[in-house]
């Protein structure tokens, strides 16, 4: 979603740095991506997919709602678009820290057969 909003909103999101808001969209989703593991139960990718799941907001409902509320101002979306950044900034080197911490699966280091041949 970011990707998309990007273009459009830059020259916001560039007025953005350096602000208490990019801090707490950086924070915020630190704290749910360490909820969602401390709360998730079972094996260890999901407790990596719980917290990635927690710390990721649904922006779908999220652009029409602002676009209603504060009547279509420009600068609204590209708040949005750099605290869905500066969130993204927190949560995937978490993430790709959980992941080099799993271990794979016997099944995958074995080679695969390919119509029945070895």
């Amino acid at each position: 979603m970011p990707a998309g909003m990007l273009p459009g909103n830059w020259q916001d999101v560039i007025t953005l740095v350096g602000s208490l808001a990019l801090l707490a969209g950086f924070l915020l989703p630190a704290v749910a991506f360490a909820t969602g593991t401390l709360l998730a139960t079972g094996p260890p990718a999901r407790h990596t997919t719980m917290s990635g799941v927690t710390s990721v907001p649904n922006t779908g409902p999220t652009l029409p709602t602002i676009g209603i509320a504060f009547n279509d101002q420009p600068a609204i979306p590209g708040a949005l678009t750099a605290n869905l950044l500066s969130g993204l900034t927190a949560a995937l080197p978490i993430a790709t820290f959980l992941n080099s911490q799993r271990k794979t699966p016997a099944a995958a280091k074995t080679k695969a057969r390919t119509n029945d041949q070895r």
